[in-house]
């Protein structure tokens, strides 16, 4: 059994040095240098939280939500302008996809059946990895806060 394991870490250890890896990880260090968009995506990632957590709770009227949402939209728009959050979010959604394909494939391989097409664009091609990445930035101008299969694609 543990040549299984081999195989898997032998795999991880193949992807981590691909060029979405290398290419994820030069994007992270420059963004990581950059306390200025890391702050205005921390600031972004809060806010977006505190909006869906009231919207959840319905503390927001129909109004408030509007005025909310159009404030994320600003939030995304300004951090769209930021090369260091563009070159991330590019990076980071390269990166998805090229794992995704991977595990596509070993799915294709396991079960026999090609993967459905709805769940191939779920995360992959540069899809959103998810709200607290900053790769709902570059998919989601409402900052949606949810299943990004829906709103977030």
């Amino acid at each position: 059994m543990s040549i299984y394991f081999e195989k898997a870490r032998e795999l991880g250890n193949l992807i981590l040095t691909s060029e979405q890896a290398k290419n994820l990880a030069d994007a992270s260090a420059a963004f990581n240098k950059n306390e200025e968009a890391k702050e205005k995506l921390e600031e972004y990632k809060k806010y977006s939280a505190n909006v869906q957590e009231s919207a959840d709770k319905k503390l927001l009227g129909k109004e408030e939500l509007k005025i909310a949402t159009q404030r994320l939209t600003e939030m995304v728009v300004d951090l769209k302008k930021d090369p260091d959050v563009a070159a991330l979010t590019l990076a980071e959604g390269e990166f998805n996809g090229f794992v995704n394909q991977v595990m596509n494939i070993l799915k294709l391989t396991i079960t026999g059946a090609p993967v459905e097409e709805e769940e191939n664009n779920k995360e992959g091609n540069g899809g959103c990895g998810g709200c607290s990445s900053s790769s709902d930035i570059n998919n989601n101008s409402s900052g949606c806060n949810s299943d990004c299969s829906s709103s977030c694609n």
